[in-house]
């Protein structure tokens, strides 16, 4: 009749306790991931440390939550450019993150896109390392 109590237990510890430390591993690989990308690329600039952590923070919860839906909504644009469009995507996502954090500064749109690709090159070595 199911498992035991003991059992259901550590699997209700272990979902709950999983999703924030995916959370925080995730904000972690965000911060490392655009400390090093500010480093490399100029059009992407921090005023201080505090709004390096913000900005990883704010870029987590979008990819999180904002991106998925956004990914939805143009699909159909998506398609038609061989998902091409997905840069423009990640892009806005980075724009949207210098532009709520104070201290994240950005050069243009065209630059947002460039720091998305740094983002996700540097992101392909960094993020298996913490994950």
């Amino acid at each position: 009749m199911g498992q035991p109590k003991e059992n259901r237990f550590r699997m209700l510890t272990y979902a709950s306790g999983g999703d924030v430390m995916f959370f925080l591993g995730k904000w972690l690989a965000n911060f490392v991931v655009l400390a090093i990308v500010s480093l490399i690329y100029k059009g992407l600039t921090y005023a201080n440390l505090t709004a390096m952590i913000l900005g990883a923070l704010v870029l987590t919860l979008a990819q999180l939550t904002i991106k998925p839906i956004l990914t939805l909504l143009t699909l159909p644009i998506n398609i038609l450019t061989l998902g091409l469009f997905s840069l423009v995507i990640n892009g806005l996502i980075i724009w949207l993150m210098a532009s709520i954090v104070p201290g994240i500064y950005l050069k243009s749109f065209g630059a947002a896109i460039i720091a998305w690709i740094l983002v996700s090159i540097v992101g392909l070595f960094v993020r298996p390392l913490i994950l």
